[in-house]
């Protein structure tokens, strides 16, 4: 195996004979780290790979499925759904290109041609993909490629008025979304996944979740969104009122699926003029919990948020049961008063 050179810029590059073209010419790999160590271990695992030669004759097409299939057993069935549904939609115009042979600059034009019609959210799921793919094939080769800038836009929460607007017009079942939503945060697919069995006491256990499966059905999934998720929600007394009782395995909101929620929804939000979507009603959750000046690692369990990605947060932050429970309490008070008309 070649020995790692110095480069002038101080980083270390290995070069590795990999194969001779049809006219004699010698082509090599190169691997370049921080260290000598890290460059010749790249180089070593390179070459002791049985399916170096397959991969880099791979199209992106190719490479793309590859990457979709290897990952279907571990992540969610929206997730893939969403994964599949760009591969067929967004990639017609590198399909074919080998990757061994793609190049940065092919990938820009690639990546600005996108950028003239979509937003720059959507670019960089399509590239994301794409990248993922490639690194999977290719964990050595580097591309650095310009997505464009994510516009922020300016959003507000739901007011108290539109709260309170939507709850008294709404029928009893889209009460209880609403109340479940805005009240104890719960997303769509958790909401429509619920039984009376999940609720305890005032208390209720968030556990599963309806999603599209890759076929675009609805189908229920034994834990929820993340496993942050997983979270016992204790609701305001008038909440449970509105949700009343029944057998363990009834569903305690009769929609079929979170898409009829959100039609439901909007034929309310529409009839009374209030302009938010469904999940805007989680927004409002948290917000309202920093006006009360409810500690974000407090809200982040409240709503089944993951924490905070610093040592500091997930290690050493975390919550004291009993002021976590007089956290709880106070919302569930400011959400009775709201549910009351009493807070405008």
């Amino acid at each position: 195996m070649p020995k790692a050179k110095k480069l002038p810029s101080g980083s270390y590059r290995v070069q590795v004979f990999s194969h001779k073209d049809s006219k004699g010419k010698k082509h090599y790999e190169s691997f370049t780290a921080p260290t000598k160590k890290e460059a010749e271990l790249l180089a070593s695992e390179w070459a002791n790979s049985n399916d170096r030669k397959k991969h880099s004759q791979l199209t992106v097409s190719e490479a793309i499925a590859g990457y979709i299939a290897a990952k279907r057993g571990v992540l969610s069935p929206s997730t893939i759904r969403g994964y599949e549904r760009m591969y067929r939609n967004n990639y017609e115009p590198i399909l074919s290109k080998s990757i061994k042979k793609l190049t940065t600059e092919e990938l820009q034009i690639f990546v600005s041609d996108l950028a003239g019609s979509m937003s720059s959210k959507s670019v960089s799921n399509i590239y994301g993909l794409l990248s993922s793919s490639l690194s999977f094939y290719m964990p050595n080769k580097v591309f650095r490629v310009t997505l464009p800038q994510r516009i922020r836009k300016k959003t507000t929460a739901p007011s108290n008025e539109d709260i309170q607007a939507l709850f008294n017009a709404a029928t009893p079942e889209m009460k209880k979304c609403i109340a479940l939503a805005a009240f104890g945060s719960l997303r769509r697919g958790e909401i429509a996944a619920l039984t009376f069995s999940d609720l305890q006491d005032g208390v209720l256990s968030v556990t599963k979740d309806i999603i599209e499966d890759k076929d675009n059905k609805w189908i229920l999934k034994p834990i929820p969104k993340s496993q942050a998720s997983i979270r016992e929600v204790h609701l305001p007394d008038k909440v449970m009122e509105l949700l009343g009782s029944g057998a363990p395995d009834e569903r305690i909101v009769k929609y079929a699926s979170p898409s009829s929620i959100s039609k439901c929804f909007i034929v309310l939000r529409n009839k009374i003029g209030v302009s938010i979507r469904f999940h805007d009603l989680r927004h409002y959750f948290c917000s309202i919990g920093a006006v009360l000046q409810i500690p974000s690692n407090y809200l982040e369990d409240f709503g089944g948020w993951r924490r905070g990605s610093s040592v500091m947060k997930e290690v050493y932050q975390n919550s004291i049961i009993p002021i976590s429970e007089a956290y709880s309490r106070k919302m569930r008070k400011y959400f009775d008063d709201v549910m009351s008309g009493e807070e405008g």
